[in-house]
């Protein structure tokens, strides 16, 4: 079984406060997922506080939809996916946040991990990577369950939306490959699932695609601050619509 790629980034974890009850007026985006998700996170606190005049970010004024607060919280788990649920759970996390504390948001982005066989959560492979057709099937069902966390009673909208935001090809061909084929089963598993909303990096930053060459920092793998704030300013507006 091969190794999670193991991106990550100095400095970052669980946000200690990440389960806190959101106040009254309170619009709550919690970013989930692996280190790409972290980055965006921390981005997304600066881009806000830019656009609210520098007070914004974890917890000021929007600047963009009246006197309501903006509050980000980023529950990003570095060297994650969906490939190993005995490294980190995701679908379990999800539904215990969807239960105890639905953010109005999720933006979940996982990918970069994923290049490996499949286990369970005794480590065990359940689907290697060489079957690339059970592959596809096992980890869009792992997809349906952290979409299915938020999913809404019957006849009720949806507490949380959840925004899916796909990785770019990066320098490593195996890591690259992979973001692109779970980019596109998110959307397929998205795509009756109306409170799930589809975003892609490779297009937010215009790298489609290619090799997202000028994004990438020299291990190949991880963005920069500018293009992590660049795709959060193109996300902006829509994470922060009620």
């Amino acid at each position: 079984m091969a190794a999670a790629v193991g991106v990550g980034l100095a400095g970052c974890g669980d946000d200690p406060d990440a389960g806190a009850t959101r106040g009254d007026g309170e619009h709550k985006i919690t970013v989930a997922g692996d280190s790409i998700s972290v980055g965006l996170g921390s981005q997304l606190r600066e881009v806000l506080a830019d656009r609210d005049g520098g007070g914004g970010g974890a917890g000021g004024g929007d600047g963009l939809n009246g006197a309501d607060d903006v509050v980000v919280k980023v529950i990003g788990e570095p060297g994650t996916g969906l490939a190993r649920p005995d490294n980190f759970d995701w679908p379990t996390r999800l539904r215990a946040l969807a239960a105890d504390f639905p953010p109005d948001v999720l933006v979940f982005s996982v990918g970069s991990n994923d290049a490996q066989d499949l286990t369970d959560a005794a480590g065990d492979v359940v689907v290697p990577m060489s079957d690339e057709q059970a592959w596809d099937a096992e980890y869009s069902r792992r997809l349906a369950e952290v979409f299915d966390a938020f999913r809404p009673a019957d006849g009720e909208d949806p507490a949380t939306r959840v925004v899916w935001v796909g990785h770019v090809r990066t320098a490593r061909d195996d890591v690259a490959d992979t973001n692109r084929r779970v980019h596109r089963l998110a959307t397929e598993v998205a795509a009756d699932r109306p409170w799930v909303e589809v975003r892609d990096l490779a297009a937010l930053l215009g790298t489609g695609d290619s090799e997202a060459t000028r994004c990438l920092l020299p291990d190949g793998l991880h963005l920069s601050v500018d293009c992590l704030a660049e795709a959060d300013r193109a996300l902006l507006d829509d994470l922060v619509a009620r």
